[in-house]
């Protein structure tokens, strides 16, 4: 089957061409075909495109360079390979993902989608740049199918994959330091330290590290400025460790006297914290039915609003008349839910909800929902966030890896002949 088709491209490219050159001797020289790959050709019109953006790209000016060359035929080639792939396999890409694509492409460089499709078609780049989200998009859609899923990441892996991350960009510290050195009289050393520490109850400690600290950054309020924890002394990593931000460590003594710090700061290596909407609900949710009209729906769901306003409990209500089966069984309670695991539906209603409100009805692809807003909150999801963040990149390494072999083994079975050389 294959070798039908690169016979039939060769068939028809000769009988054009020789029907042309008769026809207007001087007529412009077609575009001629690089390579065949499967059912399709890589034209030489294509090449050259691709390889003034690759040159642009790189800022290189040689046409000619035989190494640029080859890797964009190389990507040529795997574009026609996988674009095969992704038709024999029924893999789509909706034109609304591709223009979500290029909506988030534009908000990224802070222009309008108007502004970026102006600007790519000033430039003849239009077509060329939803191609190249198409691709990616059908690249995604194959890796999750065929790479993804194969892939296993543990607990162990994402929690080494931190620990690599905090030695290489550590977090920082700001820690302020009170320093009382021995003296001979054991005596005089504990009645300063009692002092001190009864001063700090009331006074800024700056203050009292300028006035008491034997210690070196004593002219400055006893600040030590921000650093990792690896550029502390050891004996202050362990108390530091233990202590909250504007916190201050019981007395500990070292060979230089004792001390006393303060944890004015932490600044997060690299990344600010990270919080999450949430949402504690209760629901009563009437679904789609085709038996019922949606009229009937309405009727209903507002008639048990219109219950729990007399005074019937929602938790009552739920039971009674909820067809969630999650939330039926609870009295209606969802429990504490993210904000972006919802619907946008529920996004929308709940954003501007008061706690302790009923909110609705409103109607989402499930049904029509009545929603008690019990209370709201802001989470510290930054941990989280940075382990699904380790994931992801432990993910794309792996998956780099083995695309490349996958993607080698279809190419050593898909039938590719270059034509001419570049």
């Amino acid at each position: 089957m294959i070798k039908k088709y690169k016979y039939l491209l060769f068939i028809a490219i000769n009988f054009f061409t020789i029907s042309s050159s008769i026809a207007q001797k001087d007529y412009e020289e077609l575009d001629s075909i690089i390579a065949i790959v499967e059912n399709d050709v890589i034209t030489k019109k294509e090449f050259d495109t691709s390889l003034y953006e690759a040159l642009k790209k790189t800022g290189k000016v040689n046409l000619k360079d035989k190494e640029l060359s080859k890797k964009t035929l190389d990507v040529l080639i795997e574009k026609k390979i996988i674009n095969q792939y992704a038709e024999a396999n029924g893999i789509n890409i909706d034109s609304s993902l591709i223009e979500n694509a290029i909506k988030n492409i534009a908000l990224n460089n802070n222009i309008s989608t108007k502004e970026l499709k102006k600007s790519a078609a000033a430039e003849g780049a239009l077509d060329g740049l939803y191609d190249e989200i198409r691709f990616q998009l059908i690249l995604r859609s194959i890796k999750e199918r065929a790479i993804f899923s194969q892939i296993n990441i543990s607990e162990y892996e994402i929690n080494k994959f931190l620990e690599k991350e905090a030695v290489a960009n550590p977090d920082q510290y700001n820690i302020f330091h009170i320093l009382i050195k021995h003296k001979d009289s054991n005596k005089k050393n504990t009645e300063k330290i009692a002092e001190i520490q009864s001063l700090l109850k009331t006074q800024p400690f700056a203050q009292i590290a300028k006035k008491y600290s034997d210690g070196p950054f004593s002219e400055n309020g006893g600040d030590m400025g921000w650093a990792g924890l690896n550029n502390f002394p050891d004996l202050f990593v362990d108390k530091v460790k233990n202590l909250s931000i504007n916190e201050i460590s019981a007395p500990f003594e070292s060979e230089n006297g004792v001390h006393i710090i303060l944890l004015e700061g932490i600044k997060a290596s690299g990344q600010e914290k990270v919080y999450s909407s949430q949402y504690n609900i209760n629901q009563i949710l009437l679904k789609n039915s085709q038996i019922i009209s949606e009229d009937d729906v309405i009727k209903k769901i507002n008639n048990i609003k219109n219950q729990i306003k007399d005074g019937l409990s929602f938790g009552d209500a739920a039971s009674q008349y909820s067809e969630d089966a999650t939330s039926s069984l609870n009295n209606g309670a969802l429990g504490w839910v993210d904000r972006n695991n919802l619907l946008p539906e529920f996004q929308i209603e709940l954003d501007k909800g008061k706690p302790n409100t009923i909110i609705g009805p409103f109607k989402t692809s499930a049904g029509w929902h009545l929603i008690e807003l019990i209370e709201k909150r802001e989470k510290d999801i930054t941990n989280e966030s940075k382990k699904l963040a380790a994931r992801m990149q432990i993910l794309n390494y792996k998956a780099a890896i083995r695309y490349k072999d996958w993607f080698e083994t279809l190419k050593q079975e898909s039938n590719i002949e270059i034509l001419l050389e570049i």
